[in-house]
Parts: C-alpha cells; sequence; structure tokens
C-alpha cells in the first residue's frame, strides 16, 4: 500500500491582527486632520474678523468726508457725434467702430449751426485719425486710454477750446 504523507500546514493569521495598524493610521490622520482644520479655522476668523471691523471703519470715515467736487458745473451740454466706421492700417481687414459724445458748454451749445458743423468736423478727423492706427495700438486698457487721450487732444485743437472732452461711449474692433 502507499504511504500516506501529512504536512502541517502553519495557522493562518487572525484578520484583527493585520487590520489594526491600517484603523490606527487612519485614526492618527483623521485628529490631525480636525487639528489642522481647527487651527486653520481659528486663524481665518481672527483675520476676517479684522478685515471686517477695518471695512466698517473705513465705511464711517467716507460717510464723514465731504463728497469730491464735481468735474463739470451745470451750465454744460451732451452732444451726440454719429458713429464712426473706418479699417484701420494694419491689418487692413479689421474694422473700428466708434460712437462719441462731445461735452460743451451750453453758450457753445445754443447754437444750432455751429454745433452740427463742429460735430462734422470732429467726425471727420475721428475718421482720418483711426485710418492711421493699428490693431495694435487699440488693444487692451493702455491702448484705449492712449486713443482717448489721442482723440481728446484733436477735438480740442479741432475745436479750439469749445469741446470740453470726447466721451467714447462703444468702441467695436471687429
Amino acid at each position: 500500500m502507499t504511504e500516506l504523507t501529512v504536512v502541517e500546514t502553519p495557522p493562518a493569521p487572525p484578520a484583527r491582527d493585520s487590520m489594526r495598524p491600517v484603523i490606527l493610521a487612519a485614526v492618527i490622520l483623521t485628529v490631525l486632520a480636525v487639528l489642522l482644520g481647527g487651527g486653520i479655522g481659528y486663524l481665518m476668523s481672527s483675520s476676517i474678523e479684522e478685515n471686517i471691523a477695518r471695512k466698517e471703519k473705513d465705511a464711517a470715515a467716507a460717510a464723514t468726508e465731504p463728497p469730491m467736487p464735481t468735474r463739470y458745473t451745470g451750465d454744460i451740454a451732451l452732444v451726440n457725434i454719429r458713429p464712426v466706421t473706418a479699417n484701420l492700417m494694419s491689418p487692413e481687414t479689421v474694422f473700428i467702430r466708434l460712437e462719441a459724445s462731445m461735452v460743451l458748454g451750453r453758450e457753445t451749445a445754443a447754437d444750432a449751426g455751429a454745433v452740427s458743423a463742429l460735430s462734422a468736423e470732429i467726425s471727420q478727423d475721428i475718421l482720418t485719425f483711426l485710418s492711421t492706427l493699428t490693431l495694435a495700438q487699440v488693444q487692451g486698457p493702455a491702448g484705449l486710454q492712449n486713443l482717448r487721450e489721442d482723440l481728446n487732444d484733436r477735438v480740442a485743437i479741432r475745436s479750439a477750446g469749445k469741446v470740453h472732452e470726447l466721451i467714447l461711449e462703444t468702441m467695436v474692433v471687429q
């Protein structure tokens, strides 16, 4: 007959012993997260309270200050200029459309014929100026500010000081 050989298998480790380090790590990480979250929340709450107190103080100070003087008095008139559309110099396929208004004194605005002629001259001057610009010159906030200043200078020269300011209402570059 054949002989049987008995092989003993080592006992399996208990399931609880293998889970103990994982559970301990999870508990430690949870406690650490709670402590860090609480500390950061405490620090943020104090800075938020300081910001609120500073804003309330600034608002109270602003309420007691006298209002800033206005740039214009009641003796002005706003006159719209017809929209101006022009090709830019570079690239030639790009168009610019500009809508603007002139700020005039009341005595100047009372003469409708002079205002109409002045408006036409300024529109033509704006059209000529816009056709000399490139796209790079009108891009971004600095480009818009430079365009505004250049147009105000040209309008002041063209009107011999009758126009106080040219207000750009709409500018579309397409």
